[in-house]
């Protein structure tokens, strides 16, 4: 059974990549006919440069920036060359094909989870590290950016960044602004002749159509969640307007960006953004969808399992959970949504839409929110638990004879298998770091059940011994592809012939070859270094490019002696194994 884990972060208690691996160790834990295809979601905050970095085997490169505070915190951006890239991905971020691409994430330096409670105050905090983010990645020589703001606690219109970039901000007296987040905006006076920073072409993964100003705007719909008193919300709401006014100086399309449509999304910084440089929107999970290829992972899997902190209305507003159920009603899957809390009322009405899916909310009513973030992993671990546990009991997975000796039996395989190739490491490798994004796609070359394990063994062995070295990786990669067999495994016999046994298996494979041609009546030539009379005395270079010639026979002995070995390799494998089991 193929399971997909498309989880999205569990805000404050766990990231995406966590849950992913979660449901894996549970699912290992309960039978080796689980297989989990981990694809954790973001939506732009938490966990946007390395999912998206890790996909296409990018590069990090760290760098100082400041928080939302104003004090300076060790961070990273994702590097990413552009041809890497689908032609999918390419035409949706409208970005040539050759280049670097840059992946910001705004969390990493304004992210709201970063604060304490009493540290949540829109009026004191400032997208001044966004700025930070964006002139290394422009020093780096970076040809387009792509940028996630999910998860900010800032609702300064991007002001704070634009201050990075050259925009000069002073107070009443004259005096340059180092921290302009709103409380400082009183007597604030721009230059009308800024020095900005060039830019390269900048693109927002963003979920949310907010304005910049009003009702609908950034400061009404999301201020609260980000520490601003229910009192307050209006008066920043009028000194956003008043600061739009004043951009309005220097930028005469401040007023029409401001109500246009995603210019509230993080508390303006697409707005301000947008003033200075080409800047545009793309919907944050229509792109890690054709990042990630869900739809084809949803279309393959047999279950489908996501999940976040809390769902309620506002995730039914293009949110990654949400949208997962939304493609895996259109394949008729079966699915789960697991969250710590559910909206009351949602469930009922999901339900109609989404007649295959079960919500699960696993968090404790008795207990705190703030115990219920510190246990979440436990408490989700155990709600996957249970319902692998009733998959068992309806006979929907096979329950495996002995847990823990399985369990000892996996954990000395892997300790063996630890220097060989796996899939996080593959790019790595001498040969395969050519193949590593096909690899790494294909699960079954990562896959230690027996049908995988027997095609590696049976291959591996008679490429070991066929007289092609220097070539083995290369041959052994395309045939696991073929075959469908274990790739670290298929690799580590390859092993088998090297330096110190390379001479006696390729005489081996020369007399066995040879012999087999003179029982058919072929009457195939000696090589006379091969000879035990050969007179060294009378050696010279031609005849070791004669040596040529001792190919075909070397290539039959290798090929009979190989198919001896690995059918009987594959046959004692089945019998150890039903043995050991036992």
């Amino acid at each position: 059974m193929r399971l997909l884990a498309a989880f999205d972060k569990f805000k404050d208690s766990f990231s995406a990549l966590e849950a992913c691996s979660l449901l894996e160790q549970v699912a290992e834990d309960h039978s080796e006919k689980l297989e989990v295809i981990s694809c954790p979601l973001t939506d732009g905050g938490e966990g946007f440069v390395d999912i998206l970095t890790n996909q296409y085997k990018g590069e990090f490169l760290e760098l100082e920036a400041r928080d939302s505070l104003g004090s300076l915190k060790q961070t990273k951006i994702g590097w990413l060359p552009l041809d890497r890239l689908s032609e999918e991905v390419c035409s949706l971020l409208q970005i040539p094909r050759k280049g670097n691409l840059a992946i910001l994430e705004m969390a990493s330096v304004c992210g709201l989870s970063d604060l304490a409670t009493d540290q949540r105050n829109p009026w004191r905090t400032s997208t001044a590290g966004v700025g930070d983010l964006l002139k290394f990645a422009t020093n780096q020589g970076a040809d387009a950016i792509l940028l996630g703001i999910g998860g900010s606690s800032t609702n300064d219109a991007g002001l704070g960044a634009l201050s990075v970039l050259g925009l000069e901000i002073s107070d009443g007296q004259g005096q340059k602004i180092i921290h302009p987040c709103p409380k400082t905006w009183k007597d604030l006076s721009i230059n009308a002749d800024p020095k900005l920073k060039h830019l390269p072409p900048i693109i927002i993964a963003c979920d949310v159509d907010n304005p910049l100003l009003g009702k609908d705007g950034a400061t009404y719909q999301f201020g609260a969640q980000k520490g601003l008193h229910v009192d307050d919300i209006p008066t920043l709401d009028l000194e956003m307007s008043k600061m739009v006014s004043l951009l309005s100086n220097v930028f005469p399309d401040a007023s029409e960006l401001a109500l246009s449509s995603g210019a509230g999304a993080a508390g303006g910084i697409g707005f301000g953004l947008s003033l200075v440089g080409n800047t545009r929107l793309v919907p944050g999970f229509e792109l890690v969808s054709m990042w990630l290829n869900l739809e084809e992972q949803i279309r393959s899997a047999d279950v489908i399992l996501t999940g976040e902190g809390r769902f309620d209305s506002t995730s039914l507003r293009g949110k990654g959970p949400h949208e997962v159920l939304v493609q895996a009603n259109q394949w008729n899957k079966q699915s789960y949504l697991l969250c710590g809390s559910l909206e009351d009322g949602i469930k009922s009405i999901l339900s109609v839409s989404f007649p295959k899916t079960e919500f699960i909310a696993f968090g404790k009513s008795s207990w705190s929110l703030q115990k219920n973030l510190l246990n979440g992993t436990q408490l989700l671990k155990n709600s996957l638990r249970d319902i692998l546990d009733r998959w068992i009991k309806e006979g929907s997975v096979e329950c495996p004879v002995s847990r823990e000796a399985r369990f000892k039996r996996i954990r000395r395989l892997k300790r063996f298998l630890r220097p060989l190739p796996r899939r996080s490491n593959i790019h790595r490798y001498p040969v395969l770091k050519w193949f590593s994004e096909t690899a790494y796609k294909k699960s079954f070359l990562w896959s230690f059940k027996s049908k995988p394990i027997q095609s590696a063994l049976f291959w591996g062995i008679w490429i070991s011994l066929l007289p092609i070295v220097g070539i083995q990786m290369l041959v052994v990669f395309f045939v696991s592809l073929l075959v469908r067999a274990n790739l670290p495994v298929i690799v580590a016999l390859q092993w088998i012939s090297n330096p110190l046994t390379m001479g006696p298996i390729y005489f081996a494979d020369y007399k066995i070859g040879m012999t087999l041609l003179r029982l058919v009546g072929v009457d195939y030539p000696k090589n006379k270094l091969l000879s035990p009379e050969y007179d060294w005395a009378h050696f010279s270079y031609k005849e070791l490019i004669r040596l040529l010639d001792t190919f075909p026979p070397m290539f039959l002995g290798g090929s009979v002696l190989g198919v001896f070995f690995a059918v009987s390799t594959v046959f004692l494998y089945k019998l150890m194994s039903k043995f050991y089991k036992n």
